[in-house]
């Protein structure tokens, strides 16, 4: 019965040891993934502010007025910007009223 105990609490470290190794190397892969991840979502940003850079420069050259070309681009995001300030602000009042 002594030898039974030993045997499962030993085959008990062995599973535990094989978990933890088990996990270590998901939250490697986990931390790898979220470390590409996180590169390609930098990548793509950049690509997206040289691609706004672009649009206002051949906007310029159309129009002749960097000043209205970078308006022009510009535009859209601030109405959304303003649209997204708006609902949020509409949401908090809501919340400190019920609460």
């Amino acid at each position: 019965m002594l030898t039974a105990l030993r045997d499962a609490g030993a085959h008990l470290g062995n599973l535990l040891r094989l978990v933890r190794a088990e996990i270590r190397g998901n939250l490697r892969a986990l931390a790898s993934l979220v470390t590409l991840f996180g590169g390609a979502l930098l990548l793509v940003l950049a690509s997206l502010v040289l691609l706004l850079f672009a649009l206002r420069d051949a906007l310029a050259a159309l129009i002749g007025d960097d000043a209205l070309a970078a308006l022009i681009v510009a535009l859209p995001f601030l109405v959304a910007a303003a649209i997204l300030t708006r609902l949020g602000l509409r949401r908090m009042s809501l919340r400190s009223s019920e609460g």
